[in-house]
């Protein structure tokens, strides 16, 4: 099974909120569990010539968790759960190979990598050499991928020459990259390395895909890991991943949120809503468009115990009350967002990590994840 990573976006300034559409290329890595552990070892070799490369990047994507392969190309990686795992495999001059594994028993398991020579970036018009519209566009793509979180500034891109930037002739604004794009973040302490496979920006809505690999820096004292681990507590409050940890815990309400699940049509009461004086209030949809729910309606147990299926046929509104938002709603002033499952289900891990997304879509303020607030598949809270 093979994921593909896509966000699709409205430039904050042209609505009053953020839409965006994502088919999460996830990892679905989470800390061993019950029913043991999966060591995972193989070769990183060229497709054509079968020679080892020696060295190359062996992650799982999405997380901290990774290592190097030896001189001979062997790699290998230990404790890993059972579950979903999306590899991926990268070495300079090549194309990074994505690859999702399913294992379902613990134990030894050998999985062998072979990776393409790259390919050159094609396009109408390529920028790879420093001009003005090169920096135009290099201020777009930067603002696109870091976002505008309160973390954004402490974000930089360190490598902005690998990106090969180009326009087409309907103005899209296209860039890939020639080796991993190297995003620090001095605010949450990571270190991104990032293949970008594709960046589409166009009339104000941005694509991208690629895979991602988080590097822990080295606080320079105890002072700044503190401030890193509580940048990070911040970071985590309000996400994806806190909401379905929620759903998971059955504890959405005592964590902030506030979730309803559209009634389906054969079910309603009525065909309109009727509002009153003009203004479109919750109190006015619900036990007829929309109903609250709690986690424990959502969740359902998975094939594994590193496992939950998040189960919904209709639409779900999601609402967290910690922090300030526009909405649909003028008497729910607070951060919204609209999930899909076009498939009625998608699975995740206890921790809150979309392992299969199944196509998993999501629209609003929890769409506003970039670089500078996103947090790695394996990172875990205190509890």
């Amino acid at each position: 099974m093979h994921l593909n990573y896509n966000l699709l976006t409205n430039n904050a300034s042209r609505s009053f909120w953020l839409v965006v559409f994502i088919t999460f290329c996830c990892s679905g890595y989470s800390h061993a569990q019950q029913g043991g552990t999966v060591t995972l070892s193989g070769k990183v070799t060229d497709e054509k010539t079968g020679k080892p490369l020696p060295f190359a990047n062996v992650f799982i994507n999405n997380s901290t968790i990774g290592t190097n392969a030896d001189e001979n190309g062997n790699y290998r990686l230990t404790n890993l759960s059972i579950g979903n795992l999306e590899m991926a495999v990268s070495f300079l001059g090549y194309e990074t190979v994505k690859q999702t594994l399913r294992f379902e028993q613990p134990g030894v398991k050998t999985v062998l990598f072979k990776l393409r020579e790259g390919m050159e970036l094609e396009g109408v018009t390529v920028y790879a050499k420093k001009n003005k519209k090169r920096e135009k566009y290099l201020k777009i793509i930067t603002r696109e991928l870091l976002g505008n979180s309160r973390f954004s500034k402490q974000c930089k891109i360190l490598n902005p020459q690998v990106l090969k930037i180009s326009e087409d002739d309907d103005k899209h604004l296209t860039a890939q990259t020639t080796k991993p794009l190297i995003i620090e973040n001095l605010a949450l302490g990571y270190r991104i390395h990032q293949d970008l496979d594709d960046f589409d920006y166009f009339n104000g809505k941005v694509y991208y895909g690629g895979s991602t690999r988080f590097e822990l820096l080295v606080p320079k004292d105890s002072l700044q890991k503190k401030q890193w681990r509580a940048n990070q507590k911040i970071a985590y409050q309000g996400s994806v991943k806190h909401l379905l940890s929620s759903m998971v815990s059955d504890s959405l309400q005592e964590q902030g949120f506030k979730v309803y699940q559209a009634i389906p049509d054969s079910m309603r009461r009525f065909n309109t809503v009727r509002t009153q004086n003009g203004y479109n209030t919750i109190a006015n949809h619900l036990h007829n468009r929309i109903e609250q729910v709690r986690g424990m309606r959502l969740i359902r147990p998975g094939e594994l115990v590193t496992e939950r299926l998040v189960v919904s046929g209709t639409q779900l509104e999601v609402f967290f009350m910690k922090k300030k938002g526009r909405s649909p709603y003028s008497d729910m002033p607070y951060a919204y967002t609209q999930i899909t499952l076009p498939q009625g289900y998608m699975v995740i891990t206890p921790s809150g990590w979309v392992s299969i997304p199944m196509g998993f879509e999501i629209a609003g303020d929890l769409g506003n994840d970039r670089f500078s607030s996103l947090l790695p598949a394996d990172w875990k809270r205190d509890d």
